[in-house]
């Protein structure tokens, strides 16, 4: 019988026992859609029907690869023992290309993991599942687990990315309720929590994705990609937040498709220009003494979108009185709507203009509030190494009890291109 062919874009199936596993299983879960993985999960993703019938269906129709999540209750589990285990297994021997790792949640008296556990709690004869890769049930460990499962996907769509002329292709969104269905056949299908603020991005998933983020760089390197190109579309900060994660110095040419498919494509390296696409409409240098025990502060307004909207900058502005050095709002030079076909040079423009404004202020922090397409958020931020920025999101929802606060702009992330921890240095947000 010829070995199972195993696509590497389907989906990840994750088994765990439901009593002690499930709080592991979606933690999990977020991070490897987080990274870029899809994922089968019975909770979001198992039809109606027998269940016992419809997992073997769901294998049955496509897996790339499986985590099976040990827990000490899992000896209780008849799915897991008989059917889920088993077909696993089964598919890890007959294709090399099916990737199979284990979380591993029981430990020994010692207190370290117990890795003959798998094979002791699943009846394994002879015992097969110690040589599986096994990580902790830790934070740490589940990252661990993500990016082994990224590194296998990465190495499987090698062949791809080079028949495809070298382009990786990566498909973003933040904003749908992610299960396996929502996936798209990108090479990386990025998801994040869906956020309950109506307007701000998951705190949660932003956490997720900022362990996650920080592999982008290498596994476009181990894909042999030349340029990439990203599909969707996501809050602005988390485009940002991306962008920055896939910084020009580290990936070469890169096209952003939105959701209403126009493509937003880079051409060069930040410069201003001699026919500028952008032009300071308002700025001040503040009567702020720089401080000595913190590098300074200045913010960058870049209102892309027509017409103007200053109410929430201005309210921003009143707020950080006596904390910024300089502050500019910076709007394109021409009328109406963005030209598509010149948005790599606007995103270059607008990263030389913060660029500028930081390094004329000792290296400045940027508080960075952006008013645009998706697109030129991306391919701006990819052009910011060596600036440390505060993204910002915009929201008028009420307070909690009830109160109107109006419209401004909420700090999420602090963003630094190329930094070695990750994009993203720090979540500012709370809510989940």
């Amino acid at each position: 019988m010829p070995d199972p062919v195993i696509n590497p874009h389907d989906p990840v199936f994750v088994s765990y026992r439901h009593s002690d596993g499930i709080v592991l299983a979606a933690e999990l879960t977020w991070l490897l859609r987080a990274a870029g993985i899809p994922v089968w999960r019975d909770v979001d993703d198992l039809p109606p029907g027998d269940t016992d019938a419809r997992l073997q269906q769901a294998i049955d129709e496509g897996i790339s690869g499986a985590i099976i999540i040990i827990t000490p209750q899992i000896a209780d589990s008849r799915v897991v023992r008989e059917i889920e285990a088993p077909r696993l297994l089964n598919l890890h021997r007959a294709a090399p290309a099916f990737a199979l790792g284990i979380v591993n949640a029981v430990h020994a008296d010692s207190g370290a993991v117990d890795y003959d556990a798998p094979d002791r709690v699943l009846g394994m004869e002879p015992p097969e599942l110690r040589s599986v890769d096994q990580k902790s049930a830790t934070r740490d460990g589940l990252v661990a687990m993500a990016r082994q499962m990224l590194w296998h996907r990465i190495a499987a769509i090698r062949p791809l990315v080079s028949a495809s002329g070298g382009e990786l292709r990566m498909s973003l969104q933040t904003r749908n309720t992610p299960q396996v269905y929502d996936r798209t056949d990108a090479d990386l299908d990025i998801r994040i929590r869906p956020s309950t603020h109506e307007k701000l991005p998951s705190a949660a998933g932003l956490q997720d994705l900022a362990q996650t983020a920080r592999f982008l760089p290498d596994a476009i390197t181990r894909a042999g990609a030349t340029a990439v190109r990203i599909e969707g579309g996501a809050h602005l900060s988390v485009a940002l937040a991306i962008g920055a994660a896939i910084p020009s110095t580290r990936v070469g040419p890169m096209t952003v498709v939105d959701g209403r498919g126009v493509s937003w494509a880079s051409t060069t390296e930040p410069q201003l220009f001699d026919r500028a696409r952008l032009r300071i409409v308002r700025q001040s240098s503040a009567s702020v003494t720089p401080p000595h025990d913190r590098r300074p502060e200045v913010a960058a307004y870049v209102d892309l979108q027509s017409p103007r909207s200053d109410a929430a900058f201005d309210q921003f502005l009143a707020t950080h009185t006596g904390t910024l050095v300089a502050w500019q709002h910076i709007t394109s030079s021409a009328d109406g709507l963005l030209e598509p076909s010149d948005g790599g040079n606007i995103a270059a423009e607008a990263a030389a203009r913060l660029r500028e404004l930081s390094m004329s202020n000792a290296n400045a922090l940027v508080h960075l509030i952006v008013r645009g397409p998706f697109g030129t958020a991306v391919l701006m931020a990819r052009l910011t190494n060596t600036l440390r920025i505060i993204a910002y999101e915009w929201d008028e929802s009420d307070s909690v009890e009830g109160d109107f606060l109006g419209p401004r702009y909420e700090a999420v992330a602090t963003l630094r291109a190329s930094a070695p921890t990750g994009a993203i240095e720090h979540v500012h947000i709370t809510q989940s």
